[in-house]
């Protein structure tokens, strides 16, 4: 006899190690300088025009595109042992700064396909990301609602990456250090070939 886990989520976590960590550091730390933050006084804090905007092509990351790039390759080569997709766009990009007292709200990203984060300086202990179990509409069932009830938590790291399917809520914790956390988000859609268009 066994329990089947069923309808299960992926969130797959990685990690730039070596000159690519140093490299992808360095490339973010520079434009983090570059870009404009707009403070209004309530949650993060946000560089302009966030959702209008896609600061890594606009301002040429190679290193932080292409480690994204093998990252979502990886993720989706271990969901199905390759990569179904021709083609991935990253179509939004943006920096976050996270001081004390500030969280994010519970939200979604959205019609993308997959949302990712990437730390860029954290000391593990400024505001964890936390993923809502999609299944909380059970709550009210006796027999799973202690089990349907707990969120996930992710790990804080410099260099951590976690990729997602869009649509899956999640929030940030309250900073209650004195440190700035600061991150990147992106969304990206994916493409298959000849998707939409008739075979003959």
């Amino acid at each position: 006899m066994e329990i089947k886990h069923v309808f299960a989520l992926p969130v797959f976590l990685d990690k730039a190690e070596g000159s690519e960590y140093t490299d992808l550091q360095e490339e973010l730390t520079t434009i983090k300088s570059k870009l404009n933050f707009n403070d209004r006084g309530i949650h993060m804090i946000l560089n302009e025009n966030p959702f209008e905007s896609n600061f890594l092509i606009e301002h040429g990351c190679h290193h932080s595109i292409n480690f994204i790039n093998k990252t979502v390759n990886k993720f989706i080569t271990f969901l199905y042992g390759e990569n179904k997709f021709d083609s991935l766009m990253i179509i939004e990009s943006w920096m976050t700064k996270t001081i004390k007292g500030r969280c994010a709200r519970e939200h979604c990203h959205g019609a993308a396909d997959i949302s990712g984060v990437y730390y860029l300086d954290t000391n593990s202990k400024d505001g964890n990301l936390v993923f809502t179990n999609p299944n909380n509409n059970l709550l009210c069932n006796k027999l799973v609602s202690d089990l349907v009830a707990k969120d996930i938590q992710l790990p804080l790291e410099n260099g951590l990456i976690a990729l997602w399917p869009a649509q899956l809520k999640h929030r940030t914790e309250e900073n209650k250090t004195d440190h700035e956390r600061v991150s990147v988000s992106f969304n990206i859609t994916l493409s298959k070939k000849r998707f939409g268009i008739p075979t003959i």
